[in-house]
């Protein structure tokens, strides 16, 4: 990630790693200006004060605290705080994001109301909260040590389904209602995606097309509903393989594949690597991770 010098709304050493930025805001006694990087997702928690963004192509967005802010990749180049403001923010890769997202149908949920939320009102309860959240995230950063990473992700993870849990309370989640076609899909998908359902199974259980269907899946995650189903499959696959120590034929059996061999073509196929390349890829990479936040100062 380019790294930008940090704003004097900045207090305290950020977390800076090519994924996740996190820093605690406290405006000075003028307006301050934080530059947002363009390939990074955003999430600003305004405790206290006014905050707008600016810049070429920026949309009209102004919030008075407490708010929290959602800021997709490229929304805008900067963000203006105004005298006294204080808050914190966190900045997300698209790697580090993807990684903390839940599995399942509340990655579902999460990523739908991530790309149509930007501003969400916050109870002075949800606001402290968050922010306890971001301030601990702040914190390893500060002093990274062996773990800091995994610590971070699992924290953005909770701070999410938080985010998730505001949006669901403030009536800001509509589109993604429990009793909706799309989310009983979801559900529908939870429950038998290892026992690998074939999409007109499910446009049967849910009493629509196979048509229909699609449309409705395509427009929430940008796939078919076969995409959709070897996505959530692949993901558990990851989770087993990255986190667990059976051998790849039992993971291949408790997602639901009768044949290991057809388990590693399928995998091999989605993710580029056999499942036995990428446990040792993975294994290495945390290693890797492990021992560079060792080395930090």
């Amino acid at each position: 990630m380019p790294q930008s010098s940090p704003p004097r709304a900045a207090q305290g050493r950020p977390l800076t790693t090519p994924q996740f930025e996190a820093r605690m805001l406290r405006s000075a006694l003028q307006a301050s200006e934080l530059r947002l990087e363009p390939e990074m997702s955003h999430l600003v928690l305004l405790a206290a004060g006014r905050a707008r963004l600016e810049g070429p192509g920026a949309p009209d967005l102004a919030a008075d605290a407490p708010r929290l802010l959602w800021l997709p990749p490229g929304a805008a180049p900067r963000l203006r705080l105004s005298a006294g403001a204080r808050g914190a923010l966190l900045q997300l890769g698209p790697v580090a994001l993807a990684r903390a997202l839940p599995t399942g149908s509340m990655q579902t949920r999460l990523r739908g109301l991530l790309g149509q939320l930007r501003l969400l009102p916050l109870a002075l309860e949800t606001r402290d909260e968050l922010l306890r959240h971001l301030a601990v995230i702040a914190e390893e950063g500060r002093t990274p040590r062996s773990g800091t990473e995994v610590i971070v992700e699992s924290l953005v993870s909770v701070l999410l389904v938080r985010l998730w849990r505001a949006a669901e309370a403030g009536g800001h989640a509509g589109g993604l209602a429990t009793r909706s076609l799309l989310d009983r899909f979801v559900l529908l998908v939870a429950r038998h995606g290892r026992e690998h359902w074939p999409v007109a199974d499910y446009a049967a259980a849910l009493g629509i097309s196979r048509d229909r269907l699609g449309t409705l899946v395509r427009q929430a995650t940008g796939l078919s509903p076969q995409g959709y189903l070897h996505r959530e499959i692949l993901a558990d696959a990851r989770d087993l393989l990255t986190n667990s120590t059976l051998p790849v034929s039992e993971v291949a059996f408790r997602l639901g594949f009768q044949d290991p061999a057809y388990f590693n073509r399928f995998f091999t196929r989605q993710e580029g690597l056999a499942p036995g390349r990428f446990r040792r890829a993975a294994r290495a990479r945390r290693e890797a991770e492990t021992t560079s936040f060792a080395a930090w100062p």
